[in-house]
């Protein structure tokens, strides 16, 4: 093989959850050239991983579908490995005639994929990065599952040192892309920084540009030692910031796998998503959470009155930060 295709998820989270599965791609298929597709907005972590030689953005639509297919058969991949498990994820492979086409079964893919990995309950229940290494199978063995590794680039390090400069930062990540329903408490927050900026930390508020707002909201609530980034950074100028923090306090989302994946320490709030499957990979994080019988739901939104998070105390954050930052 040595013409690889790999189609990237579409979260930043799951994303960096991919990183593991796309080393132990190249590794297994060593001389190869490894192409990844992915919506734009990802294009940044990819272009970060070694194991990617080439990045290929896609936003969709009908012509630039056709484009797409077109540039497929013009690369004549061997092998198209799919993250995600939609059918349309497997459409452009399948219409390229890529020979091997690997992913998941369900959602009628079985047509379109030439090796259809089972997805049983023990595979559905593994932490995502193992589930990913997954689709190695069809090829022998499945590797351990490693952490996930992201290294900015020299201009995303120098970018942070003139932003936040000297050692004592402290991170938090008030939204969460997916859903309001696992969010944190903005107050609960605001606290949490303002207890951080009383121990001599300044404060970095992180997230996306749709979070830009909250983040400005959190960042002058806890006063002058706050600065908002919200939606003022790159992935690679986001993860260069996070690793000059001491400590994270985020909520279950994407940042909090870029946290993990830079070496950071995180204190990561969960209430409805399961631990088991999306916690921070590796062994510099401890996991908060309010146990309630209807979690992990998995919902955006709570249709009762969101006991998971609301019943999650300041106190309970605050000992995790204080593990960190003693």
């Amino acid at each position: 093989m040595k013409r690889i295709l790999v189609k990237g998820v579409n979260w930043l989270g799951d994303a960096v959850m991919t990183l593991p599965a796309l080393r132990a791609i190249k590794a297994r298929f060593p001389g190869s050239r490894m192409s990844v597709l992915t919506k734009g907005n990802l294009a940044d972590l990819y272009a970060c991983e070694p194991a990617v030689d080439e990045v290929l953005p896609y936003g969709g639509g009908f012509v630039p579908f056709l484009r797409l297919v077109a540039r497929l058969r013009r690369e004549k991949f061997d092998v198209a490995f799919m993250f995600p498990r939609s059918f349309r994820a497997s459409l452009a492979p399948f219409v390229s005639r890529i020979p091997r086409r690997v992913g998941f079964a369900g959602d009628a893919r079985g047509p379109v994929l030439t090796d259809a990995i089972d997805r049983g309950e023990k595979l559905m229940t593994n932490h995502r990065v193992a589930y990913y290494l997954e689709l190695l199978r069809p090829f022998g063995d499945v590797p351990a599952a490693t952490a996930p590794e992201i290294v900015p680039p020299a201009e995303a390090k120098a970018w942070a040192a003139v932003n936040l400069p000297g050692n004592s930062w402290a991170g938090l990540n008030p939204g969460a892309t997916y859903g309001k329903a696992k969010q944190w408490y903005p107050e609960r927050f605001i606290e949490i920084g303002r207890r951080l900026a009383a121990r001599g930390f300044r404060v970095a508020v992180v997230g996306g540009p749709a979070e830009a707002a909250l983040g400005a909201k959190v960042a002058e609530a806890i006063g002058p030692a706050a600065t908002n980034f919200s939606g003022k950074t790159t992935l690679p100028r986001l993860a260069a910031l996070i690793a000059r923090c001491a400590v994270f306090v985020t909520n279950d989302t994407g940042p909090m796998h870029v946290a993990a994946a830079v070496g950071a320490p995180v204190v990561a709030i969960f209430g409805p998503t399961d631990p088991r499957t999306t916690r921070p990979f590796g062994e510099r994080h401890t996991i908060v959470r309010h146990e309630v019988e209807c979690s992990p739901c998995l919902l955006r939104e709570c249709p009762i009155d969101h006991p998971c998070m609301r019943d999650l105390p300041v106190e309970q954050v605050w000992a995790a930060c204080e593990g960190w930052v003693k």
